[in-house]
């Protein structure tokens, strides 16, 4: 009975430790620190809000996700004009998917969504 109860044990144990081996693998993500502007241009037709970041020559656009609205509105307020420009300098990094944004005239534009890790006006 005793050698009974030492198996039950053990096998518990070992079942265990099997379910709980699991490895995590954290993806590798490359942090981008950059100057640009969270704009809100949707009163003159363009698009609601949104980060430009000028790159060379280009100027790119993207929306945070839900974590990055949430530090961006802790640092820079409420979100609810409808026309702003306020120059800002974040960290970010891409996440790999996209977010539509509202334009004017009812019109929709897909942007890189990013995780923002910190922003500050400048």
């Amino acid at each position: 009975m005793k050698i009974m109860k030492i198996g039950i044990i053990l096998f518990g144990l070992f079942a265990w430790i099997s379910c709980n081996d699991e490895k995590v693998v954290q993806k590798e993500v490359e942090i981008i620190e950059s100057d640009g502007q969270w704009i809100n241009m949707l009163a003159t037709d363009g698009c609601a809000w949104h980060f430009e970041v000028p790159s060379g020559d280009s100027t790119l656009y993207y929306l945070p996700n839900e974590n990055g609205l949430k530090e961006v509105e802790k640092v820079l307020g409420k979100i609810e004009s409808s026309y702003s420009f306020t120059k800002v300098h974040i960290r970010y990094s891409l996440t790999g998917r996209k977010r539509e944004v509202q334009c004017g005239w009812g019109a929709t534009n897909l942007y890189n969504e990013i995780e923002v890790y910190e922003i500050r006006k400048n």
